[in-house]
C-alpha cells in the first residue's frame, strides 16, 4: 500500500529523519494515543449522550465521520518523517471505515445479539491492523499487532459498558465514549509504535542534531 507514502523508503526520499517530533517510547506513544483518541471518542459519542442527530443510521455515520474526520490528525503526532500528517490522516481514515463498515455490518446482521459488536470489532480491527502494517511497510507479526489492538479496545469498551450501566444517562454514555476512546487509542498508539521500528533507527535526537 504504498499509495500513502508512508513506507521506510517512501519516507526517507522526501527527507532524511534527521530529528522527529514522533515519540521514542512505546509508554508515551500508547498514553499520548489513549489521550488523544480518549477525547476525540467523547466528542463522537456526545452526539449519542445527548441526541444530537435524530435516526439509528445517521446517529451512527455521524458518530463514525468524527472518527474518520479527527483521530488521523490527532494521532499524526506518533508518525515519523515530513508531510506525514495529511498521508496519514487518509490512511487511517481509510482504516476506520472499515473497522466501522465491519463493525455496523454485524451489529445491524445480527440484531445487537450473540455478541455482534465483540464479532464487528474482531474483523474490523484485523482489517485496520492489516491496513496499518500493509502501508507502513511492515511485514508479518500483524496477528501479534491485532492481539494487542483488539484487548485494548475491548478492555475500554466493555469498561465504558460498565460504566454505562452504572451511571446511565448522558454522564453514562460520555463515560462510555471515554473509556472506549482510551482503550481503543492506547492499542493504536502501540501499533503505531510498533510498525515504524525500521524508520527510528533514522532519528537522531534534536539535541544531536544541534551539537553537529
Amino acid at each position: 500500500m504504498r499509495i500513502f507514502g508512508l513506507t521506510p523508503d517512501s519516507v526517507l526520499a522526501r527527507a532524511p529523519l534527521v530529528h522527529s517530533r514522533a515519540p521514542a517510547s512505546l509508554a508515551y506513544a500508547m498514553i499520548y494515543g489513549a489521550l488523544s483518541f480518549g477525547a476525540v471518542s467523547v466528542l463522537a459519542y456526545s452526539i449519542w449522550a445527548y441526541r444530537l442527530i435524530p435516526g439509528t443510521g445517521a446517529m451512527y455515520a455521524s458518530i463514525a465521520a468524527i472518527y474518520i474526520g479527527l483521530t488521523g490528525l490527532a494521532l499524526s503526532r506518533l508518525v515519523l518523517g515530513a508531510g506525514a500528517t495529511g498521508r496519514f490522516a487518509l490512511l487511517f481514515a481509510a482504516a476506520f471505515a472499515v473497522y466501522a463498515l465491519a463493525w455496523c455490518a454485524f451489529w445491524f446482521g445480527l440484531k445487537g445479539k450473540h455478541h455482534a459488536d465483540l464479532w464487528g470489532a474482531a474483523v474490523g480491527l484485523l482489517g485496520m491492523a492489516l491496513m496499518l502494517s500493509r502501508a507502513f511497510g511492515k511485514r508479518g507479526d500483524v496477528l501479534a499487532l491485532f492481539a494487542v489492538l483488539f484487548t485494548c479496545h475491548s478492555l475500554g469498551y466493555y469498561l465504558g459498558d460498565v460504566l454505562y450501566a452504572t451511571v446511565r444517562g448522558a454522564a453514562g454514555r460520555l463515560l462510555w465514549g471515554a473509556a472506549h476512546g482510551l482503550g481503543f487509542g492506547a492499542g493504536l498508539g502501540y501499533v503505531l509504535f510498533q510498525i515504524q521500528a525500521a524508520l527510528r533507527s533514522h532519528v537522531r535526537p534534536a539535541s544531536r542534531v544541534a551539537e553537529s
